[in-house]
C-alpha cells in the first residue's frame, strides 16, 4: 500500500483527522519563509504564554540535553535556532491537540513519557553518530506514537484494549492492527503528518518506523533518520540489565543498522550495546515531564 492509499484508508476508517492549531500553522509559515526574522517567530510563539512555558520546559529538560539553562524564548532561539524550536512547537502541539480531542488521559501520559525517552535516545544516538540532524531525530521520536493517540481519540476503549495488551511488543501490535483495521498506527501517524503538512522526511520516518518488507528503509526520504528512530524506540523498551543480550531488540534490527553504517561516525557492532544501554538509562532516569 502506498502512502496516498494509506491516508485515504485511515480517513475513511477513523474519520477526519484533527486540524492543526493556528499558532503551529503560523510558526510553520513564518519559518518556511527565508525572508522571515527570528523576532517574528518569537512574537508569534509568545502570543501563547502556555506554549512558551512548555517549550522552555522541554528545551531545558534532560531529555533534550541542553548544555546550559535557557530562561527566555529569545535565548532558546539564539542557542537552538529557529528550526529546532519549530520542531519542539510541533511536538508539544500535536500531543496537546490530541489530548484535547479526548484521548485516554492515563495512556496519553504514558505514551508522552515513552515518546520523550525515544526522542532523547534518538537525539543522543544521532549526535554520537554524527548524523548532522537539527532536532529532527528528537521530534520524530517524540511523535512516533501519535498514531496511537489518534486511534485512542477515535476508537476509545476498543483501541485502549489493543494498546494495553501489546504495548510491550510493538511488532505484534503492528501486525494485529493491520489484521483488525487494515492499517496501522504508523499509517495514522503519517496521515496526520500529511494533514498538518509536516516536513516530508518526518512524515516518511513515521510511516517506515516498523520493519516491513514492503516499506524498506532504503525507500524512505531520509533512511538514517528512519533508522535511528527504529533503533531508539526499541532501545526505550529493552532490558539492558538482562543477562542474555540476545533479547536486546535494538541490536537486532539489521536493516536499521545497515542504514546507519553510512553515518559520519558509524557505531561498530561491539560498541552498540554499551552506547545504547547508557542512552536508555539516562532517558529512563530523567525526571518526569508531565504533558
Amino acid at each position: 500500500m502506498n502512502a496516498e492509499k494509506s491516508v485515504e484508508l485511515v480517513i475513511a476508517s477513523v474519520g477526519d483527522l484533527p486540524a492543526m492549531p493556528a499558532v503551529v500553522s503560523d510558526v510553520l509559515r513564518i519559518t518556511e519563509d527565508p525572508a522571515s526574522e527570528m523576532s517574528q517567530v518569537s512574537q508569534k510563539i509568545q502570543s501563547d504564554p502556555a506554549l512558551t512555558a512548555k517549550i522552555l520546559r522541554v528545551a531545558n529538560s534532560s531529555y533534550y540535553g541542553m548544555k546550559q539553562y535557557v530562561g527566555t524564548l529569545k535565548l532558546a532561539l539564539v542557542i537552538l535556532g529557529v528550526r529546532e524550536i519549530r520542531n519542539i512547537v510541533l511536538g508539544i502541539s500535536v500531543f496537546e491537540t490530541l489530548r484535547a480531542k479526548g484521548a485516554d488521559v492515563r495512556i496519553g501520559q504514558e505514551i508522552w513519557a515513552h515518546s520523550l525517552r525515544v526522542g532523547a535516545i534518538a537525539k543522543n544516538l544521532g549526535t554520537e553518530m554524527g548524523l548532522g540532524l537539527q532536532g529532527e531525530e528528537f521530534i520524530t521520536g517524540l511523535l512516533h506514537d501519535i498514531g496511537k493517540m489518534v486511534l485512542l481519540c477515535q476508537l476509545g476503549d476498543d483501541y485502549a484494549r489493543f494498546y494495553e495488551e501489546y504495548k510491550n511488543d510493538q511488532q505484534t501490535l503492528y501486525t494485529v492492527e493491520l489484521e483488525e483495521f487494515g492499517f496501522t498506527n504508523a499509517d495514522v501517524a503519517m496521515a496526520l503528518a500529511r494533514r498538518w503538512n509536516l516536513p516530508q522526511a518526518l512524515a516518511d520516518a513515521l510511516w517506515h518506523q516498523y520493519p516491513n518488507p514492503e516499506r524498506p528503509i532504503s525507500g524512505a526520504v531520509d533512511p538514517k533518520l528512519t533508522a535511528v528512530i527504529r533503533v531508539a524506540k526499541l532501545a526505550a523498551r529493552d532490558d539492558f540489565e538482562a543477562e542474555d543480550n540476545r533479547n536486546i531488540k535494538s541490536l537486532q534490527d539489521a536493516e536499521a543498522w545497515e542504514a546507519l553504517d553510512s553515518a559520519k561516525k558509524p557505531l561498530p557492532p561491539d560498541q552498540r550495546l554499551e552506547v545504547l544501554a547508557r542512552f536508555a538509562k539516562d532517558a529512563l532516569e530523567a525526571p518526569e515531564l508531565p504533558l
